[in-house]
Order: structure tokens, then sequence, then C-alpha cells
């Protein structure tokens, strides 16, 4: 099973690579799948990531069959179906929503993300490993790509460098208006712990929600998202799952990650495209990238590639790729955004009330069984929700104006985004990028 690709270089002698086409940076999914639409249109494609193992970022690895279907994946890159989830709130029985069929798949995310970067490469993509971008200049004749190592031109560039990336700022389009920080950390699980398991209330994940995701044979993912000290509440999450027999180990180290809630304004201009985690095209709901990721970097291929050959790269010609993205995503993003900020708003005994509720009258099953029900699509069950008449009523009690008291998020690293160096994303148990710590961290005890 490939979990890197190798790196093949074409410098000139100047050390000088000037390439007729276009430079991705970032081998993530949006980059990839860039290169590989643009590649497979026999256009010169270069992909510069700054570390040697491709899809290593941290992630649940869950995704919906859509997504599976659309972007076909090796079925030996998956651990298992998805149909079923039980969700704990404080105070409350855990209620299990589960459909008849599954929804989504547990997969190996490196793998499945590797797999887009050899197919371009089959393509004639480059891949460039290794190599941090520092500096990316359009002009009028192309652009310029400045790394740790050299100096290449392209016609036009695609960044899709990740969350929190530097470069969307040094291009002159901003950084996402808002975000809040993910840690996860590999787990030794209980075999009692078969489907996977989902924490709200303010004891275990603030705003969010924590999980407990089982993967390979007696292994699984423990994490969470929060706004602010992720990783003290991480610690407080692996003890209560070690107090209730559910992980026997923590089977690595914990790490941190920036999860973009919003999407950039503009994510275009002359010669330039951006796309994935540093576009901010992520579902808020459940801060979920790579679906909408692989859909949006699909559209950036098509009119890159249409661009190309008209030879007119033109913020003008290029809007069409924001058009397209927010056509397919805007309402997504943004029904999913005030859901968020409407559930970061209510308290442990509002959250618990709803879940019981669900429970106690069998709504979720109503819910689930209502039609139109997609693991990545969340606007018609949020919809139906607020329609409902007992958990619509119960949620017109909550004053949506409490939203803007949600906290803020923990301050951002002035560099967190793919483009970093290692130990930004993979760190010490006592180690936070925003200057927190993880309190008593459990032993490993994996050897």
């Amino acid at each position: 099973m490939p979990t890197g690709i190798g790196i093949r270089y074409r410098k000139t002698e100047r050390g000088v690579e000037d390439l007729d086409d276009v430079i991705v940076v970032g081998a993530g999914p949006a980059g990839n799948n860039t290169a590989l639409g643009l590649a497979s249109r026999g256009f010169a494609v270069a992909v510069i990531d700054s570390r040697q193992v491709i899809g290593d970022k941290l992630c649940t690895g869950i995704v919906g069959l859509e997504c599976t279907r659309r972007f076909p994946i090796d079925p030996s890159f998956v651990y298992h179906n998805a149909s079923a989830a039980d969700v704990t709130a404080t105070g409350a029985d855990s209620v299990r929503f589960e459909t008849a069929a599954p929804q989504g798949q547990i997969i190996n995310r490196a793998a499945y993300v590797t797999s887009f970067a050899l197919r371009a490469q089959e393509h004639g993509a480059i891949y460039w490993l290794g190599e941090r971008v520092q500096r990316v200049t359009p002009d009028t004749d192309g652009v310029t790509v400045v790394t740790d190592s050299g100096t290449y031109r392209s016609r036009a560039v695609v960044l899709a460098s990740g969350f929190g990336s530097p470069l969307t700022r040094q291009v002159g389009l901003g950084t996402v208006p808002d975000y809040v920080t993910g840690t996860q950390v590999e787990v030794s699980i209980s075999p009692c712990v078969d489907k996977v398991q989902l924490f709200v209330g303010h004891d275990v994940a603030p705003g969010f929600f924590s999980w407990l995701v089982p993967t390979s044979a007696g292994r699984g993912l423990a994490g969470l998202m929060a706004r602010q000290q992720a990783p003290d509440h991480l610690s407080e999450f692996l003890q209560r799952l070690r107090r209730e027999g559910k992980i026997d180990s923590v089977a690595g180290i914990p790490a941190c990650w920036g999860i973009p809630l919003r999407p950039l304004k503009i994510t275009h201009k002359d010669r330039v495209l951006i796309a994935g985690d540093a576009a901010g095209q992520v579902k808020p709901t459940t801060g979920g990238g790579i679906y909408y990721s692989l859909l949006a970097s699909e559209i950036a291929s098509q009119v890159l590639a249409d661009a190309l050959s008209e030879n007119d790269l033109s913020a003008s010609r290029l809007s069409q790729y924001q058009k397209r993205w927010k056509a397919l995503l805007s309402k997504e993003l943004e029904v999913g955004y005030s859901a968020r900020r409407l559930f970061e708003a209510l308290n442990d005994q509002q959250i618990s009330s709803l879940v019981m509720q669900a429970g106690a009258k069998g709504i979720h099953n109503e819910l689930l069984k209502s039609g139109g029900l997609s693991f990545d699509w969340h606007s018609g069950l949020i919809g139906r929700v607020v329609r409902h008449p007992v958990l619509g009523s119960a949620l017109g009690l909550i004053n949506p104006l409490l939203a803007r008291l949600a906290k803020t998020p923990d301050p951002l690293p002035d560099q967190f985004s793919d483009q970093l160096p290692d130990q930004f994303l993979h760190h010490s148990p006592n180690f936070h990028p925003s200057g927190g710590s993880i309190t008593e961290p459990l032993p490993d005890s994996s050897s």
C-alpha cells in the first residue's frame, strides 16, 4: 500500500525551472487532484510540498460514499463502512443514529490522498517534495515561486498549501476569517468499540465535539475540536475513555492542526487560484474537508485548463472558478456555519435536552428516514431539525444572538499550515502552538 511518492526533479543548469503551465503548492487532496486534472489534459504541472510523505495530515479519515463513488478509492484503503454513530451528551444516555445502508467509509487517508498523486505522476506531473515554498510572486508574464531549494517559473499557480498558509496573505488574498483547533491521537481501543462514538458538551469539547473512531484492528483515533485549550481537553477526554474502558492505551503522540470554518472571500487573482483548506472549503459542521477539496479542485483544473488554452489567465477569466465552486458549496458553508455558531451558544443542559428528546421520542429515526439524508450535504438535515415540531420549538427558546458570545479561538502562530515544519503538527505531548499544554498526559504503553 503506497504511503508516499518518489521525488523527481526537472531543473535547468541555471537552477531555475521554467514550466510552461502550472505549479501547484501543496500535495493534499486539493493539490493532487488539481495536478491530476491538468496533467491528464496534457499540461505541464509541478507539485511542491514541504513534506517528504504525502497525505499524512491529521484527519479522522471518514468520508461519505458519495465522495468515494465520485472519486474512486482502492478497496484496500477502506477500513470499514460506517452506518451508525453513538452520540453522548453530558448527563444524557447515548443515542445511536443508524441508517439502513452505510453513509460513509473510514479510510486510510494517506493512501487515498497519495493515490491521486501517483495518478498525476503517471500523467506526467512532477513532484518536488521536501521543498518549502517561501515566496510566490505573480507578474505580467508568469509566476515566480521561490523555495528553500531553488526558484521556479510557471504560467499560473494553484495554492493548495493548507490552512493558515502565509502564501494566501502574501498574494494579497488574506486568510480565512474563522477557524478552530483540532487535536487527535492514535489509540489502542477496546473490542467493545465497533462504532463511531461522538461526545458533546463543555466537559469534552466546548462548542464542538470529540470522537473515538475505530480504524484497523485494535486501533482507533481519539480527538476533538475546540477554540481554546484543545490539548488540555484532549488529555481529559483520553482519561475519560480510559476510565470507561473504551481505550487501553495511547499509541502515538497527540498533535494539533488548524481547521477553517469560513472560506476566503476571494480565491482568485491574475494567474492565481486557491483551493482546499487554504481557501476554507471545509464543512463547518464537522471540519471535514476531503470531499469539498476534491470538488473544488476539480473545478479549478477545469477552469485553469480552459484559461491556459485561451492564454487568458486574468482575474476576470479565473473568476469562473470562484463562481462555480461557490454555486456548488456556498449554501452548505453558510447554513453549516450558522448552525455551528448556534451550537456554540448552547449550554450543556440545552445540548443534553436536545439529545434526550431525540432519543426518547425516536426523533432521530424520523429525521434519518425523512429522505435526502447526506453525509456531505448537511443543510437539508439542518433545515428539517429547525422545522421539526419538537426540536424546532426547543431551538426557538434559544436566542440566536447568543452565538455572538461564542468564544474566539486561541491565537494562531504566524505560520500554521501544511507548508510548516513537522514540529508544528507533530509535537511532544506538552507542546501546543498557542502555548497551552496537555496536562497529565496518559502514558504511552504501546512501546
